[in-house]
């Protein structure tokens, strides 16, 4: 008899006791901090290829990068999958069929990882040159990527295993997951780089060794605390894999579209010159680090709510509803606060000027106060994959690319120049987010309607 591995014990199921406010504040507290982690090593290995003092090879990471988040974003539609159909096995005590169930997801993960890869390396001078990158660029890129890209398809499925952790309330365990490889690439980047002299190809070992090592560890601990089938019959694959994507597909649509918007915004900000660019490029990690936190709430948010759903407990689901919105809108203006107080020094640190210190100045003063309605859409999304609306997200993630940024960018931009740009966009976005929240709310209502029982009012 093959073994199936461990199966969850029902105390797995912690967030459909205790405080509710408490279990999303360590969730999107843990996955913030994970974030936080990657977006710090990836500026770090930016910092190090910088230092080789060869311009063309930051060009080489760029393009790399490109084709690193357009697998990332077909992987992490899957992985909101898993939060939103494991979470709620879960809560619903069918434990038998766990170990099933994560070994599905986790060979789905790794054959659009490794499909997604396939075709980028099949295609990767084409997709080079369309990237804009010259034949020194290129011949740099194309190193760099053979040595990562096939290493996509093990970060995807450490990702999957931090999701499958936090989907079963161990945010500890998942964030250590997610720590061990920028450790790792932290400690391997500067040694493999500059100590072993191996340049470019140093960062591109680095990130392989990054992944073997937090995909092997996720691994591990999802069999051990969890529970992975080593195998798993053809038709049982086939009939999750139709739930599955029922939810990964209208996500995988949605994180297509965030290319799109920023796309017109650049082209419109590079009229304005070399320092608006630079701007955007600061504007960028400044924000990857300021609201790093509403980045991770559809992961962190979506494994609370779907404990419950499965646990019939619909007080406590509107309950981490409310929470999540006010937390939300609370840490959104502490940062703005933060940033409208530090403004002038982070502009004069990254020494920008003209219309790039203009550019940035008008994101930290308007633009981060909308990123407090914006955050708001975050929860929505988590809202949408776990009752049973995802193609929601992928409508509102379409029109937040479209209607809500080309038209706000254009007037913004003709009516005050390069610094409109960033708060156009963003009211567009502002806008689109007090559309997605509405609609959650009244997707919510109607999902939980009927549900309400006696014993459901534990929501503290």
């Amino acid at each position: 008899m093959t073994p199936i591995g461990i199966a969850i014990p029902s105390s797995h199921a912690r967030f459909t006791r205790a405080s509710i406010a408490r279990h999303v504040t360590v969730m999107a507290g843990t996955s913030a901090l994970s974030l936080f982690a990657v977006f710090l090593v990836d500026i770090l290995t930016l910092v190090y290829v910088s230092m080789l003092h060869q311009p063309v090879l930051l060009a080489a990471v760029g393009i790399a990068k490109v084709l690193i988040f357009i697998n990332g974003a077909f992987a992490s539609g899957l992985i909101i999958a898993a939060a939103s159909v494991l979470s709620e096995r879960i809560g619903h005590r069918a434990t038998q069929s766990v170990p099933q169930l994560t070994a599905c997801l986790m060979l789905m993960v790794v054959a659009v990882s490794g499909l997604c890869a396939l075709v980028q390396l099949a295609l990767v001078s084409p997709i080079t040159h369309w990237l804009g990158a010259q034949a020194e660029v290129y011949e740099a890129a194309r190193s760099f990527i053979w040595l990562t890209l096939p290493f996509t398809v093990l970060q995807a499925a450490m990702q999957m295993a931090a999701q499958m952790l936090r989907s079963a309330g161990d945010s500890r365990r998942a964030f250590w997951v997610v720590l061990s490889g920028a450790a790792t690439l932290a400690v391997a980047d500067p040694l493999l780089i500059f100590g072993l002299g191996l340049g470019l190809d140093g960062a591109g070992v680095a990130y392989a060794l990054s992944a073997l090592v937090s995909c092997g560890l996720g691994v591990y601990w999802v069999r051990r605390h969890i529970g992975l089938a080593t195998a798993v019959s053809l038709k049982r694959l086939r009939l999750y894999a139709r739930r599955i994507l029922r939810v990964a597909l209208p996500a995988m649509v949605a994180n297509l579209a965030t290319p799109v918007g920023l796309a017109y915004l650049v082209s419109t900000v590079s009229i304005y010159g070399t320092s608006a660019l630079a701007a955007m490029a600061v504007l960028d990690r400044v924000m990857q680090f300021s609201f790093c936190a509403f980045f991770a709430l559809p992961s962190a948010l979506a494994p609370v709510l779907g404990q419950n759903i499965g646990a019939e407990q619909p007080l406590r689901v509107q309950a981490a509803i409310v929470f999540t919105r006010r937390l939300v809108i609370g840490y959104g203006l502490v940062i703005w606060a933060v940033l409208l107080a530090s403004c002038v020094t982070i502009a004069d640190f990254y020494g920008l000027d003209g219309e790039g210190r203009e550019l940035f100045l008008a994101f930290c003063r308007v633009g981060a106060g909308l990123w407090v309605i914006i955050g708001l859409d975050f929860v929505a999304i988590a809202v949408f994959v776990t009752m049973q609306r995802a193609w929601l997200v992928a409508v509102f993630a379409w029109l937040r690319a479209t209607l809500g940024t080309l038209p706000f960018v254009y007037v913004a931009t003709h009516l005050f120049g390069s610094s409109g740009a960033i708060p156009g966009m963003f009211l567009g976005n502002a806008l689109i987010a007090v559309m997605s929240t509405v609609t959650a709310t009244l997707v919510a209502r109607r999902f939980l309607a009927g549900r309400v029982q006696p014993g459901s009012a534990g929501v503290s």
